[in-house]
């Protein structure tokens, strides 16, 4: 086709592998991905301009070395928070981190209070919300010795 579409952002590539950096220890390496994201977000050239101002007081600096992995983790995590907002990879970030219940429910309880008729009664259950049920048929169809269903359906 002659329509070229974005499928995975280089950003996105670099917070993950800033997350596996992470992981394994790497924390110099980490940084230096977060970094790279981090400045080219901090480019004004990017900036969302209203009346030949920046629309918000956009403050953006580089991370020193992360001194350990738990704030070099949560440091990675607040980015893919920040930078890949609205593109629906939240969700799944938190259940790999599996803090999908603390998160969601903490949401949750909070727009209740600002918005009940929309929030009430929702709760996220480990264990269960994570995936979806598979289909009956589909497990009738490849045999109850091929799949199983998801717990919690």
């Amino acid at each position: 086709s002659a329509i070229n579409y974005n499928i995975i952002r280089f950003a996105d590539v670099l917070l993950m592998a800033a997350e596996c950096e992470v992981e394994v220890g790497s924390l110099a390496t980490a940084t230096n991905y977060v970094n790279l994201v981090r400045t080219r977000a901090a480019n004004p050239a990017g900036f969302v301009i209203q009346n030949g101002k920046p629309a918000a007081n956009y403050v953006i600096s580089n991370y020193a070395t992360f001194a350990d992995k738990a704030t070099a983790r949560a440091a990675v995590q607040f980015e893919r928070k920040l930078e890949l907002s609205g593109e629906g990879h939240r969700f799944y970030d938190l259940v790999r981190w599996g803090t999908a219940a603390t998160v969601l429910n903490a949401f949750l309880a909070y727009e209740s209070k600002l918005l009940p008729t929309a929030y009430s009664g929702g709760k996220f259950t480990a264990g269960k919300d994570e995936y979806q049920p598979i289909p009956q048929t589909q497990i009738d169809y490849q045999g109850k010795d091929v799949l199983t269903q998801n717990p919690g359906y």
